[in-house]
């Protein structure tokens, strides 16, 4: 404040309410103690295309570093596999383009296409790869069907990278929207010192309720919900299953 030909895919979107719902959902976000902005992340869904999108937005002193608002967004098609990226842009909020991305996914041809950082981008597919934005909804998907989200591939830039999930543990937080039931995940790639931690809550979906950020062990960028609206089911107990790996 993780990227092979995947074919040609005929399988009919599934259902809606037996993969993902709807949400917006708002953040407080903070670096160390201090508060540096809040968040927003929207889960939405018109005539079968799906969406999500994450914005950021500094607050008095960090404005000072980012005076923007960040935006990422990824378009996809939901299969009964998961999430089938369409279209990737991430805008750093700024009038220029040296870390801007925008990437579109031609599964016809296994091909991933666009720029990044004014760099140009043409990659092949792999098996189940998502972008940064898709991923976040591949792992609700999972975890909602009470499947461990597993490794999963997704394109960072101009290569593919896999990011390994790990349930930590149960933890119950108190939050700004009550007492939260969760369950709590790590997700790294093997040998990097760089890991999240999310705290997903199957009452609410199991969208993200607070999130960390660490690098080698030290914290840096945290979320605190602090507001959430949609049609997230109970999802009741936790079951979870092996997903399969990459």
């Amino acid at each position: 404040m993780a990227f092979g030909m995947l074919g040609i895919l005929a399988a009919a979107p599934v259902a809606a309410d037996s993969a993902l719902a709807p949400f917006v959902a708002e953040y407080d976000v903070r670096y160390g103690r201090m508060a540096v902005g809040t968040s927003r992340t929207e889960l939405a869904e018109s005539n079968g295309r799906w969406s999500l999108e994450s914005t950021s937005t500094a607050s008095g002193f960090a404005r000072v570093i980012a005076s923007g608002t960040l935006r990422q967004r990824s378009e996809f098609d939901l299969l009964a596999e998961g999430p089938r990226p369409r279209r990737y842009t991430f805008d750093d909020g700024t009038g220029r383009t040296s870390r801007d991305i925008a990437l579109e996914f031609d599964w016809q041809a296994g091909r991933v296409r666009g720029t990044a950082e004014d760099a140009p981008v043409d990659l092949a597919t792999v098996a189940g790869l998502q972008d940064a934005a898709s991923m976040q909804a591949l792992v609700l998907a999972r975890l909602r069907a009470g499947r461990e989200p597993g490794t999963i591939a997704m394109i960072e830039k101009d290569k593919v990278k896999y990011y390994r999930y790990t349930l930590l543990r149960r933890e119950t937080l108190k939050t700004a929207i009550g007492d939260v039931e969760t369950v709590v995940y790590r997700s790294a790639r093997d040998g990097s010192g760089r890991e999240t931690l999310t705290w997903h809550a199957p009452k609410l979906g199991f969208a993200a309720v607070q999130a960390e950020q660490r690098i080698d062990g030290k914290r840096g960028f945290h979320t605190y919900i602090r507001r959430i609206q949609g049609d997230q089911a109970d999802q009741g107990d936790v079951h979870l299953d092996p997903a399969p790996q990459q």
